[in-house]
């Protein structure tokens, strides 16, 4: 039995054949695949069974509101602010990207439920107080 591997088109005679970053692309999909379609697929394979597995990858790209198909459908200042946020995201804070500017903010840290609730009760304390000078501010006239 044959092995014929069809990955996006091309014909391949096994994983090794393919360019590495085929590969990896091919190994992303097996990868994807469950355990059971695994053994199921691995199991019609040994059988000799002939085995097709169609994936197709559809990436939508908005900016500001509009949406793309590809980076070459964006007009040239939209595909900047793409290239930009692209270029930031790969950046790693000490790198030349990040110093130029590049590199996007880091995203604000998160509010765990005890500091939401100590602000909570700060407000209520502040309103509170401002509630008894008013009240007191009111009784002297």
């Amino acid at each position: 039995m044959s092995t014929r591997i069809v990955f996006n088109g091309q014909t391949y005679d096994s994983p090794e054949a393919m360019p590495p970053e085929v590969r990896a692309k091919y190994q992303a999909v097996l990868g994807a695949l469950g355990d059971d379609d695994r053994a199921r697929l691995e199991s019609a394979l040994g059988a000799g069974a002939g085995v097709r597995i169609n994936s197709t990858v559809r990436r939508r790209i908005r900016i500001n509101g509009k949406d793309y198909d590809s980076v070459d459908a964006m007009p040239p200042d939209a595909r900047a602010l793409y290239e930009r946020a692209m270029a930031g995201r790969a950046a790693d804070p000490g790198s030349a990207a990040a110093a130029a500017g590049g590199a996007m903010p880091a995203p604000p840290p998160a509010i765990d439920a005890g500091d939401a609730r100590g602000n909570l009760v700060r407000v209520l304390l502040v309103v509170a107080v401002g509630l008894a000078v008013l009240v007191w501010l009111l009784a002297r006239r």
